[in-house]
């Protein structure tokens, strides 16, 4: 702490430099220290926080000290203890706390300032800028296509590569050629579809010579329905969706899919992004007697719950509070993060020290969540069947409350019967007689099981495990609370169920100037409205975040990194963007332009940027190397390790077994051990011969607790989490599965099977494998090896060997 303060201190000793005139040393503190002090301290050192007892708001804050005393000895920066707190060693500074280093330029301003007398002006104030993502959305110019005498121009297709040139051109670099046909079609297959092009495919487009070859197997993979399956997997790893709860007993899911299948049909039909948020958030009522408005609220029941905590104990104990009170922030998280790109969850205990988000902003999120629990709703997804079983269900309820009524007059006038004339009470009504009242009964009784055979004929229902709140006719079994009434929220102290603090009503975020976070939503409206609020906020044109935060999510699938490399978090924890300018245009072009993903998709893989060889000439690698190893701005195409799913994908692909059905219950590539108590998910004991489990892997059934082995040694995403980004990591437990795993071994067998067939030396089949597996024609050396290989070891194996060569797994 006294470090922290010996810091600011400096610092703010920094900020007092004085130079010839008063005017020169406003103009050196307010251009080089005072921005500094304000992005990288004030947050935690103002008038409200006061870390370590110090501020840096004004000269009479910074003056005050803190806890340790002064922090700057004016005119010397050796003897300030700022300076060394600010100074990294080994790359690492004690200051700014828990952030990266200060820039060198960063360092030396501070001490010229010190050294030059570290006068602060008189009555200025440091305020905290406003962090890059809150800021409105401006359209930015796109930059001219001149690059300085050099012919790279012509290299521009779309605004993207002008963007894109222009930071390479700022930092002394230039782009890559283009890579060649063969790389372009696999990058492109996997990127749109996640499967690999056949052989036929690959040959076509590679001897295409039409010169909108390119752009028109562009327009074919973006129509085809695998589109909808590979980007669908993005979005649910993002969500967490998962199929079963999750927690102690991990109990599945058997209704979660229809929320899957609504993710790919979205995506397929390219409908409007802001209508996918108001889907997801509250499509029962902006959307109602719609199967989308139904499913989408799959997404607010995404994540994980817990059985115990709400249909073991009840609502009145302590644990049922916590556990809904969990269930709540979940809801909340999700949304935010998903949607925006914001952490929110600090601020359950306290306000959120780098975000201006506060604990009422938070707690008034959950208050907007707070009638919902997570259950199965029945549905239907014909309209016509729906309004006819909504009528019976409404002519039924109303023959059931007369039944009941009925019953009520029945007992009286037994009452009355059974009394003396002299005991009769004056207060019991008359009315129909008792015979009356019992045929009134029957008839009714009638009726009503009339109503009841004729609802048994129509169709079953359909089944979704949504976000959902008693709904009528009792057909809700879930854990509801006061017939849907929202449940009453209070801000908690330090998060802390047993302490509730003051009540909140529903209300977003407050982290824009030109858009508010109040809902106005009356406190007697139905809970659906908090929810039609909150989705209409979410999609407002002016939420800065959400429209940055779904087109760098597209972005980073496309080139394995964002614009911002944390796709979660645009807050002041998080990254910032390598291209600002770009992040924007995207962002704009997107949200006042048709918001179809894949016009985005277009624009993205049309661009020279994309279309670069992922390797660069040997001259142009070694300078852009020394100057930008990471490939942060973009001077090749990345090389990217593909993904679980299209790996096993291909596996069934090459292999003639993948099964292209769509939609449905997922399968399950497990046993299930003890379903009664808390389910063991056997996959050892799963038969890979089963071709119920060939299907594409956005069909696989998630498990939280006990991941699929195969899958999580190549790095698949995690249910339980919301993975914005998936790890890669490159092991040899990873070549021994795909060597090993009873999959690859069945899958292997088969491949062979399917190459054997075609007559010819074995060279030739080992050919027709090679172009099966990697959509080229094997070079010599390459076919010599492999066919004394499949000679010696036989094809299985050889095919086998396949599926380990780096060419299989990752995209160039």
């Amino acid at each position: 702490m006294v470090a922290c303060l010996t810091i600011l201190a400096t610092i703010a000793s920094c900020l007092l430099w004085q130079g010839t005139s008063l005017h020169a040393a406003e103009s050196h503190f307010q251009r080089k220290v005072a921005p500094v002090l304000a992005q990288h301290c004030l947050n935690c050192h103002n008038d409200k926080d006061r870390e370590g007892e110090l501020s840096l708001e004004s000269a009479k804050g910074f003056w005050a000290g803190g806890e340790g005393g002064e922090i700057v000895t004016s005119g010397d920066p050796d003897d300030s203890s700022l300076m060394d707190y600010i100074t990294p060693e080994d790359g690492e500074a004690e200051m700014p706390k828990g952030n990266k280093p200060l820039s060198d330029v960063q360092i030396a301003a501070i001490r010229k300032w010190i050294e030059e007398g570290a006068e602060w002006p008189e009555g200025y104030v440091l305020e905290e800028p406003k962090w890059w993502s809150m800021k409105q959305l401006s359209r930015p110019e796109v930059p001219s296509s001149e690059s300085d005498g050099k012919a790279l121009g012509s290299w521009i297709r779309n605004p993207v590569d002008a963007f894109v040139l222009s930071k390479l051109q700022e930092h002394g670099l230039e782009p890559s050629p283009e890579a060649d046909r063969a790389a372009l079609i696999r990058r492109l297959y996997f990127d749109l579809t996640g499967l690999p092009p056949t052989p036929e495919e690959a040959d076509a487009f590679v001897h295409d010579e039409d010169p909108q070859a390119y752009e028109r197997l562009v327009e074919r993979l973006l129509t085809s329905p695998r589109y909808g399956e590979r980007w669908a997997r993005h979005w649910l790893d993002v969500v967490h969706y998962g199929e079963t709860h999750g927690y102690d007993k991990d109990k599945p899911r058997p209704h979660a899919w229809p929320y899957r299948d609504y993710v790919i049909r979205w995506l397929n039909e390219d409908k409007r992004y802001d209508r996918f948020i108001q889907e997801q958030i509250a499509g029962d009522v902006l959307f109602p007697g719609t199967v989308d408005g139904i499913e989408a609220l799959g997404f607010i029941a995404a994540g994980p719950w817990d059985h115990i905590g709400h249909a073991e104990i009840p609502e009145t104990k302590i644990d049922g509070k916590i556990a809904r009170h969990l269930d709540r922030d979940d809801m909340v998280q999700n949304t935010v993060m998903s949607f925006m790109s914001l952490t929110v969850g600090c601020a359950q205990c306290h306000d959120h020290k780098f975000d201006p988000i506060t604990q009422e902003d938070y707690y008034s999120l959950q208050s907007v969540f707070s009638a919902l629990d997570r259950s199965d709703r029945k549905y239907d997804d014909d309209p016509a069947i729906t309004s006819q079983r909504d009528a019976l269900y409404e002519i039924g309820w109303s023959l059931k409350t007369r039944i009941e009524e009925l019953k009520k007059q029945l007992k009286q006038v037994s009452m009355r019967e059974v009394k003396s004339e002299e005991e009769a009470s004056d207060d019991i009504p008359e009315g129909p007689s008792k015979n009356e009242l019992e045929e009134q009964i029957e008839e009714s009784n009638a009726e009503l099981a009339g109503i009841r055979k004729q609802i048994a004929e129509l169709p079953e229902p359909k089944q979704a495990y949504i976000g959902m709140v008693h709904h009528g006719y009792g057909t809700f079994v879930g854990t509801g609370w006061g017939g849907g009434k929202p449940r009453v929220v209070h801000v908690l102290d330090r998060g802390n169920i047993l302490t509730p603090l003051k009540e909140v009503s529903p209300s977003a975020l407050h982290c824009f100037d030109d858009l508010s976070g109040a809902l106005e939503v009356e406190g007697t409206a139905p809970e659906g409205q908090r929810r039609v609020a909150l989705a209409r906020w979410l999609s407002d044109r002016r939420n800065s975040l959400t429209w940055r935060s779904i087109v760098n999510r597209v972005w980073q699938y496309h080139f394995g990194r964002g614009i911002v490399d944390t796709p979660n978090d645009f807050g002041r924890m998080g990254g910032t963007p390598t291209h600002p300018e770009l992040l924007d245009y995207l962002a704009i072009e997107f949200r006042d332009g048709s918001q179809s993903l894949k016009d985005l998709h277009r624009l993205i893989v049309n661009s020279a940027t994309y279309r670069q060889s992922s390797r660069a000439p040997a001259e142009l690698a070694a300078k852009a190397e020394a100057i930008d190893v990471q490939n942060r701005f973009l001077w090749r195409a990345n090389r990217r390790q593909l993904d679980a799913e299209a790996i096993r994908d291909s596996i069934l692909h090459v292999s003639g077994k993948l099964n292209l059905q769509m939609g449905g219950p997922s399968f399950q590539d497990f046993v299930i051990d003890k379903p009664e108590h808390s389910p063991h998910y056997e996959y050892r004991l799963h038969d890979p011969e089963d071709p119920k489990s060939h299907r594409r892997s956005i069909y696989r059934f998630l498990v939280r607790s006990q991941t699929q082995p195969f899958m999580t040694v190549l790095d698949c995403a995690d249910p339980s989490m919301m993975v914005a980004k998936r790890s890669e990591t490159i092991s040899p437990l990873q070549s021994l599965a795909l060597l090993n795993n009873k999959l690859a071994v069945v899958m292997a067998k088969h491949f062979a099977g399917r190459v054997t067939e075609r007559e010819g030396e074995v060279s030739d089949q080992v050919a027709h494998a090679f172009r099966l597996a990697l959509s080229r024609s094997p070079a010599e050396d390459e076919l010599l090896a492999l066919t004394k290989y499949a000679e010696q070891h036989g094809m299985a194996n050889t095919c086998r060997v396949l599926f380990n060569v780096n060419e299989f797994v990752f995209v160039d």
